[in-house]
C-alpha cells in the first residue's frame, strides 16, 4: 500500500471513530464533541459574543449557530441580550452545562489516557491541522 493510500485510509478510519464516538457520547452523556469543545471555550470566555466563540472554537458562525441551538434547549447554556447591541447575544455556560461538562471529560478521560503515548504524534497533527485551517487548504 502507498503512503498516499495508507494516509487516506487512516483518515478514513479515524473519521468513522469520531462518528462513532459522536454517536456514543450523544447517547449516553448527551454531548458531541462539538458541543464539548463550545462548552469548554465557555468556561474560559463567559459572557461572549457568537462571534469570538466561533473563531476561538474554529467553526463557521453557521455551524456554530445550530451547535448553540442545540445546546440551549439542553440548559447547557444561556443567552443574554448584549447591553451594548441589542441585534447581539452574549453566551454564558449554565451550571447543568457545567456538569454535563464534566461528566464528558469523565467519561472520555480512559480514551485520551490512551492517546498521551502518542504526544509527539499529536503535536505533529495539530501543527498539520493549524496550517490547514489557516491555508484552508488540503
Amino acid at each position: 500500500m502507498t503512503t498516499e493510500s495508507r494516509s487516506l485510509q487512516l483518515l478514513f478510519r479515524f473519521g468513522n471513530l469520531i462518528q462513532n464516538f459522536n454517536k456514543k457520547s450523544e447517547k449516553e452523556i448527551g454531548i458531541s464533541l462539538a458541543q464539548w469543545s463550545v462548552l469548554k471555550q465557555l468556561i474560559d470566555m463567559p459572557g461572549t459574543s457568537a462571534f469570538n466563540l466561533a473563531q476561538s472554537v474554529g467553526v463557521h458562525p453557521s455551524t456554530l449557530s445550530q451547535t448553540l441551538k442545540r445546546l440551549e434547549k439542553k440548559n447547557f447554556l444561556h443567552l443574554i441580550e448584549d447591553p451594548k447591541d441589542s441585534r447581539k447575544k452574549l453566551i454564558s455556560i449554565t451550571k447543568v452545562g457545567k456538569t454535563a461538562l464534566e461528566s464528558f471529560e469523565n467519561n472520555i478521560r480512559p480514551f485520551s489516557e490512551k492517546l498521551s503515548v502518542f504526544e509527539k504524534d499529536i503535536d505533529n497533527l495539530s501543527a498539520f491541522l493549524d496550517t490547514n485551517e489557516k491555508t484552508n487548504s488540503w
